[in-house]
């Protein structure tokens, strides 16, 4: 849904969210959120449509949250064969037609008869990492210059669990949010354009996720990448994906607004989630960031807007992270995680977000 809000009022402060209750659109789940859902194609070779199939479940290995099941699949009469994942489907809407949208703020929503929203995620204690030895000296694999804002949590509450885990032919990608009733924001540079498959793990974490599915079609403004990001898309960084599965609908989903520039370095009440490569060397855990500032870059004119912090971490699997903040009815998203540099971290932002979001939602609902 649009609403329409005064753009002026920046995100609220921690301090004042324990005062107040947020109050965020609601919807009704189609499905128990507590249900789960796998799915896989396999392709039957036979002359006709095969005349039954049958599955069967059982244990493989562990127990609880940690069980393994076999799915065993019988199709009488035909040989089956694994199948390839179905590639995405891209769409290219060009900034002028998204500039005439002039989608400014999108609502977010959560699920009807779930609790108040808390503003800060449950956090989590990590293992010791590895310490290198050599002779007397002693040191990390890798290294975060202090301070590092970034705090690996846990949480199944709305709005963090929403975060999601990018998986595409080239492996792990980056991170990702629900942004609709079926639909992920990202990077444009984490998306195989060529194109290829795209699978999301919502609130993945150290090999299980509350839920999985795949991605049919993918918008952009700008198919970024690999390599290099050209100045004219370095703006436009980002990328909506339709799912085949309605997890916003389940989980909740996280509005979206325009940045206003009379935020720069006004305010620090941001929050970022993702999953960086340092935590974990293979993305397994989430982490997450606030208390730090943004700044619009001046040379920046455009509907599509680059915002740089000089104090928001990032490190690579971080891509395509959200950057939002809290305002009265929910969790807004100001901009997507882009990359890094010697002196600032990058951020994608703009009016031309929401314009993208909204063209997805309503060409796929």
């Amino acid at each position: 849904m649009v609403t329409s809000q005064d753009n002026s009022s920046a995100p609220l402060s921690e301090a004042t969210l324990r005062e107040i209750e947020m109050t965020p659109e609601r919807h009704h789940a189609t499905r128990n959120a507590a249900s789960g859902t796998a799915r896989f194609d396999v392709r039957t070779v036979c002359e006709c449509s095969p005349p039954a199939v049958t599955t069967r479940l059982t244990r493989g290995r562990g127990c609880g949250s940690d069980a393994v099941w076999q799915v065993e699949i019988v199709v009488e009469g035909a040989q089956l064969q694994p199948s390839l994942r179905t590639p995405l489907k891209t769409v290219q809407i060009h900034r002028s037609i998204l500039a005439r949208d002039g989608v400014k703020y999108l609502a977010a929503s959560m699920p009807t008869g779930e609790g108040r929203i808390i503003a800060r995620p449950q956090l989590r204690r990590l293992s010791e990492p590895y310490m290198i030895r050599f002779g007397d000296l002693r040191y990390k694999p890798t290294t975060i210059f202090n301070p590092d804002g970034r705090r690996a949590y846990y949480d199944e509450s709305y709005p963090w669990r929403c975060l999601v885990r990018i998986t595409t032919p080239r492996g792990w990608s980056g991170s990702g949010v629900l942004i609709g009733p079926r639909h992920v924001l990202t990077a444009s540079h984490c998306v195989d354009w060529t194109p290829g498959w795209l699978t999301v793990d919502v609130m993945y974490s150290n090999g299980h996720s509350l839920a999985s599915a795949n991605g049919t079609v993918a918008y952009a403004e700008s198919r970024v990448g690999p390599g290099t990001i050209p100045d004219d898309e370095s703006d436009e960084d980002y990328a909506v994906i339709v799912l085949d599965q309605p997890l916003g609908e389940q989980y909740g989903w996280l509005g979206s607004r325009t940045y206003d520039s009379g935020w720069d370095d006004e305010t620090s009440y941001w929050h970022s989630i993702g999953y960086p490569q340092d935590l974990s060397g293979s993305g397994e855990i989430a982490a997450w960031q606030t208390g730090f500032y943004l700044n619009e870059l001046g040379a920046d004119f455009g509907s599509a807007r680059l915002i740089r912090s000089q104090t928001f971490d990032n490190w690579p699997g971080q891509s395509g992270s959200p950057v939002f903040g809290f305002w009265d009815n929910g969790p807004y998203v100001v901009g997507v995680v882009s990359g890094e540099g010697s002196d600032y971290n990058y951020i994608s932002g703009g009016s031309l977000l929401p314009s993208l979001i909204q063209r997805a939602r309503n060409e796929h609902p």
